[in-house]
């Protein structure tokens, strides 16, 4: 992590060092060593914080990097959401009645009062065979959206340790223009007391001691308003490392090799080119604007008609089952013959209540088995009016992708604009260094 301090310095932002240089009047002995930070607090409750564990607490502890992990995670449970999609749907209900009321008993040969329970189960699944490919559309759609949001997940990550980065170089900057301010101070103060000796020998002005007193005074406020802008570069590195803000903190910055100064060349066309093909952010809006086209694919599918296979199985109980025959139980009727008065063939018929099956209501179990019911079905629908919802729908997705588009180019003007100033300013920075 140190090498990537290094080279930071050493490539982006030679600017800041160079601010420290003009105030120095050369050489950067006095980043040699670790600067640290002012508290007024007791040095044993002091948390001391390097540089490699600030950007480990900011990785773990940054709100920004925490809501795009959440955006991440919600866009790959959408992918296996639309997954899902393709397999079938499956779904057990259970139905527990009670009909109660008059009704007629022929037995009875009247009206009686009585109740009836009713139990019902039944297992149903369908699966979508067509639906205009919109399964495959939106899974599209899905697989661009997670791309976008895990590309944005690491360019959250990158700009969070940038920000410590340059959060840590503003603090090494107000470090030691402090530093610089207080020796501005006492040279002050040396110089009026000088002053004022040749005021009182009489070889000096009473005006100069005045204009002396200004100066210093002038000196002291550059020394307040130094000290007032290293607690503000401190307390916004606080913020970023999502620290507790009461307590005392010391950050500790990295030697700084002599060799960080060293100027490289750049071409500034290679470093917009380099800039098109590897910038995570830029990768990101063209993902929603991939996401956003597959929206226009999946709104049209409705003009498709769909077609489904759905399946049903399930059985039925009630309190006052039919009487089934018993199995084994069947006998033949009894026959009488009987003779006609006028003379003729005798006839044979059957003794009614002879003869038959035993008959028994059959028990829970019974019941579900021998209610046992399925169907199963093919479904086609066409769409012939929607009251226009599908043309809204399709109007819109096409919309969303064209401001995709937009942001998409106002990305990439954005980075060319960020890259050319860039390098400008590491132009300017190297001429103030030679």
């Amino acid at each position: 992590m140190f090498s990537i301090f290094t080279s930071l310095l050493r490539r982006t932002v030679p600017a800041v060092l160079s601010t420290a240089v003009v105030v120095l009047g050369g050489g950067v002995g006095g980043l040699s060593q670790p600067v640290q930070a002012q508290t007024s607090m007791s040095e044993a409750d002091t948390v001391r914080v390097t540089f490699d564990e600030a950007v480990r607490t900011a990785l773990d502890q940054n709100t920004d990097i925490k809501r795009a992990q959440a955006s991440a995670r919600e866009a790959n449970t959408q992918v296996q959401a639309e997954w899902m999609d393709f397999a079938p749907d499956l779904r057990v209900s259970g139905n527990v009645s009670r009909n109660f009321g008059r009704t007629f008993s022929q037995e009875q040969v009247g009206f009686i009062q009585e109740s009836t329970d009713n139990l019902n189960t039944n297992a149903r699944s369908s699966i979508t065979l067509f639906n205009g490919f919109e399964n495959t559309a939106s899974l599209n759609q899905a697989r661009n959206q997670a791309e976008a949001s895990e590309t944005s997940l690491k360019r959250t990550r990158r700009e969070v340790v940038f920000t410590v980065m340059e959060q840590y170089i503003s603090l090494i900057e107000s470090r030691e223009i402090i530093r610089v301010r207080r020796e501005e101070v006492e040279a002050r103060r040396q110089q009026l007391r000088q002053i004022e000796e040749f005021v009182k020998a009489g070889s000096r002005p009473v005006s100069d001691r005045y204009q002396e007193e200004a100066n210093l005074a002038e000196a002291e406020q550059n020394l307040l308003q130094a000290q007032r802008e290293r607690e503000v570069n401190q307390t916004r590195l606080i913020q970023t490392l999502q620290l507790n803000p009461q307590k005392p903190y010391r950050f500790t910055i990295p030697d700084l090799a002599a060799d960080t100064l060293e100027a490289d060349q750049y071409n500034l066309s290679s470093l917009m080119d380099e800039a098109f093909e590897n910038r995570l952010d830029l990768q990101s809006v063209e993902a929603e604007r991939e996401a956003a086209e597959r929206g226009v694919r999946a709104a049209r599918s409705s003009y498709y008609p769909s077609l489904s296979l759905s399946a049903r199985y399930g059985t039925r109980w009630t309190s006052r089952p039919r009487p089934l025959p018993v199995e084994g139980t069947s006998q033949p009727p009894q026959f009488a013959e009987v003779t006609p008065v006028n003379g003729a063939e005798p006839v044979t018929f059957p003794i009614p209540g002879t003869g038959g099956a035993e008959f028994r209501e059959p028990d829970f179990s019974g019941q579900l088995d021998n209610n046992r019911s399925g169907s199963i079905s093919l479904s086609l629908t066409i769409p012939i009016f929607d009251q226009f919802q599908r043309e809204t729908q399709i109007e819109r997705a096409q919309v969303q992708a064209q401001n995709a588009k937009y942001r998409l180019q106002d990305q990439r003007q954005q980075i060319s604009l960020q890259v050319r100033q860039a390098y400008l300013d590491y132009q300017n920075a190297v001429q103030q260094l030679e």
